[in-house]
């Protein structure tokens, strides 16, 4: 037990009590086997992982428990708890059917799964690159798991639509865009630090590509816009602080070999978004005429449609609510969805900021702002440069692709958050729970910055 333990502690280093060998080791495991089988594992028991590792974090925490409590993320973690019970008995008061109907009670805790992730990475940066590592091979797993492989393969290759079996494409193109932006992140950080190219700094270019072909084959427009802007303020913030061609850490060569890379990257998911656009061109007729009657029902149509239903339920409820179970009778009980709509079955509104406002009205929003503003400053505080990146950018791009999809409730969404967020915030936790951790762990306040 105690070889296990020792084990892990060289790979996972943790500078703060977190209990007993065991506690820890299944802990780690639970860990390991949550990021790993996530994406990939669709059985009953996918949950499980997530759950051991959810109830060891709060066993192990609870020795913590007084220099915790002070942290706001964990009073953010309590109102989490209370919020949709208060809101719930608000609106069994207003409509005792309803309430029941449409009640949540959960989901503002699963935004959550970021702290307990955090926890067993133990707020090392090699701990953090490990966890990222063993959910890139989960993703990969998911792919060598696609019953039709080869046909997506070839689909892809043939310009098609493609999946690769993960839920739909949407949610493969959130997981591929972060593929992305951590590879970028670091081959930049490595580049500043390194100049010499090695095989790491290969497999980070092949690997981000790889990453953008796939993300390009799902053809999901909201991603590309998100990668876009992502990387469009990347480059404004290089641009402000003047240092895209600075001497010190590049050569002129280099600076223009990256800035041309960078514009090829935003430049050839641009030209897919437009072209994927340019089939919508009735539906943003109707739209610039101002005429929703004449909207048809095609991929933008039932988006705006759905919004324009969920903005009348959410006008009825401001602040309290419904209950995000609501979202489905948004589109079931609207008089504008044709049947063979409603036949489809969509179970959400596709713009997860509606949803969050349709489920927990103004006070669940302005929750979800707080919570996302308060994590990505303790991260700025503590975290390395690729780190604090990673939480930003991530941040921007998954903050874009929920103007249009719904990934604030769904799994993929709650664990995609988790995975860009808990590498930080772990190195947040190592600080505040032992204040001479950062003299032996590797990071620095002074890399906070980007």
């Amino acid at each position: 037990m105690k070889g296990v333990h020792a084990w892990i502690e060289r790979y996972f280093p943790c500078p703060f009590e977190r209990g007993g060998s065991f506690l820890v080791i299944v802990g780690i495991f639970s860990t390991i086997l949550y990021v790993y089988t996530k994406i990939a594992f669709k059985g009953e028991l996918r949950d499980l992982p997530q759950n051991i590792m959810v109830l060891t974090f709060f066993v192990s925490a609870w020795g913590q428990r007084q220099k915790l409590k002070s942290d706001l993320i964990s009073q953010l973690l309590i109102l989490a708890i209370l919020i949709p019970w208060l809101l719930f008995g608000i609106n069994v008061l207003i409509d005792f059917e309803t309430a029941i109907k449409y009640r949540s009670l959960n989901d503002l805790l699963k935004l959550f799964l970021f702290l307990p992730l955090a926890w067993w990475i133990g707020g090392s940066w090699a701990g953090a690159v490990r966890m990222l590592i063993i959910a890139f091979l989960g993703l990969v797993t998911a792919i060598a798991l696609d019953p039709n492989l080869l046909q997506s393969l070839n689909m892809l290759w043939a310009g098609q639509r493609v999946d690769f079996g993960i839920h739909n494409a949407q949610h493969g193109a959130l997981f591929f865009g972060l593929v992305i932006l951590f590879c970028i992140l670091s081959l930049s950080q490595r580049v500043q630090n390194k100049p010499a190219v090695n095989w790491v700094n290969a497999l980070l270019i092949l690997i981000s590509l790889a990453g953008l072909v796939f993300l390009l084959g799902t053809m999901t427009r909201a991603a590309i816009l998100g990668l876009f802007m992502a990387g469009f303020v990347a480059l404004l913030l290089r641009i402000r602080r003047g240092n895209l061609f600075d001497r010190s850490h590049l050569s002129m060569a280099k600076a223009v070999l990256v800035s041309v890379l960078v514009i090829g990257l935003l430049t050839w998911p641009a030209t897919i978004l437009l072209d994927r656009l340019a089939g919508e061109k009735p539906a943003f007729h109707a739209l610039l005429a101002g005429n929703l009657d004449a909207l048809p029902f095609g991929s933008v149509g039932i988006r705006v449609h759905s919004w324009a239903e969920a903005l009348e339920w959410i006008a009825e409820r401001p602040v309290t609510g419904w209950g995000l179970k609501a979202r489905s009778d948004v589109i079931q009980l609207s008089e504008r969805f044709p049947d063979n709509v409603k036949a489809i079955g969509y179970g959400h509104l596709h713009n997860g900021y509606l949803e969050i406002l349709l489920g927990f009205g103004a006070v669940g929003f302005v929750f979800v702002c707080i919570l996302w503003v308060v994590l990505l400053r303790r991260i700025k505080f503590a975290a390395n440069k690729v780190l604090y990146a990673f939480a930003l950018y991530s941040s921007i791009f998954f903050l874009a692709i929920n103007m249009f999809e719904s990934f604030f409730i769904y799994w993929s969404g709650e664990f995609a958050i988790a995975l860009f967020m808990a590498g930080g915030y772990s190195q947040y936790l190592a600080m505040n729970l032992n204040p001479r951790a950062e003299h032996h762990l590797d990071y620095s306040r002074k890399n906070a910055g980007i």
